[in-house]
């Protein structure tokens, strides 16, 4: 072998070597997909810690919840074709008695003995005298 190709070669093997010194990805990280994002709003979580994240982020997926974090957890983990620009908005991934009577609570048991039609216009929501 001629001094150029031995000093060639030892160039190489040098190179290999020292790139073997530098982790590589194996495989990169695909990101799960989904029908909606919602990301960018102030997020009230409804868990257990009450957590509040201010640069939140739901994916959907068939119509169920399937990841509620920040925007950069969910964005890291999935991508959707659908993407809700939520910013300055309130992001609520669940109504927790969402529709309440808050009235009829506070009156329960008050005439009760009445239809319910007359119980709601005269004692309930009771319009004004004419």
């Amino acid at each position: 072998m001629h001094k150029r190709s031995q000093k060639f070669l030892t160039i190489i093997l040098v190179l290999l070597l020292s790139l073997a010194a530098f982790p590589v990805r194996a495989s990169v990280r695909r990101r799960v997909a989904v029908d909606l994002i919602v990301r960018g709003g102030t997020m009230v979580t409804m868990d257990k810690e009450m957590r509040v994240v201010t640069d939140g982020a739901i994916a959907v997926r068939d119509g169920r919840i399937v990841a509620v974090g920040s925007r950069a957890e969910v964005a890291s983990s999935y991508s959707a074709k659908e993407i809700v620009d939520a910013e300055g908005k309130i992001i609520v991934p669940g109504l927790i008695n969402g529709h309440t009577h808050i009235p009829m609570t506070l009156f329960r048991g008050l005439a009760d003995d009445l239809e319910l039609n007359e119980w709601l216009t005269k004692y309930i929501f009771p319009a004004e005298a004419k």
